[in-house]
């Protein structure tokens, strides 16, 4: 019996760090869902977008949305620019012919303390979609597209 505390001492940090790769892709995975539903969202121009968006830090297509979205001075102005966003998204996205259906291969492509990087391909080329969290929220900080 006193010679069974060796191998479980050498055995635990394994076991401890098996469980925070598991916590990290449960997490990671939980992100990619929360990225999916947010983008689907905002591609069909359902105001519940909104929610899901970190506007002080957004970045979309290349462009500080952040940087504008904070020099707005009154809460009702913000709200307005948080609407014409999500409106004017969904708007271009259709009119460019996507529809969020046609995306597929859901995936984490990165995953650190920091943030999550979510991927998805279309025929048109490949969404990316940053999650972070802030306040003890996780937000959608960055979409992107390649072609």
């Amino acid at each position: 019996m006193k010679y069974l505390w060796f191998p479980l001492a050498v055995a635990m940090p394994f076991a401890f760090s098996q469980c925070e790769k598991t916590a990290n892709k449960v997490a990671s995975r939980a992100d990619m869902s929360f990225a999916k539903n947010t983008f689907e969202a905002l591609a069909r121009g359902d105001a519940k977008a909104r929610e899901s968006i970190d506007w002080p830090t957004f970045q979309a297509m290349g462009q500080d949305v952040g940087a504008a979205y904070v020099l707005i001075p009154s809460e009702t102005e913000k709200a307005n620019f948080q609407q014409a966003f999500v409106s004017q998204f969904a708007a271009g996205f259709r009119q460019a012919g996507g529809t969020p259906d046609k995306f597929e291969n859901w995936r984490v492509s990165h995953h650190d303390d920091l943030k999550t990087e979510v991927a998805a391909d279309s025929g048109g080329g490949t969404v990316t979609i940053t999650v972070t969290e802030r306040d003890g929220k996780e937000r959608v900080s960055g979409l992107g597209f390649i072609r």
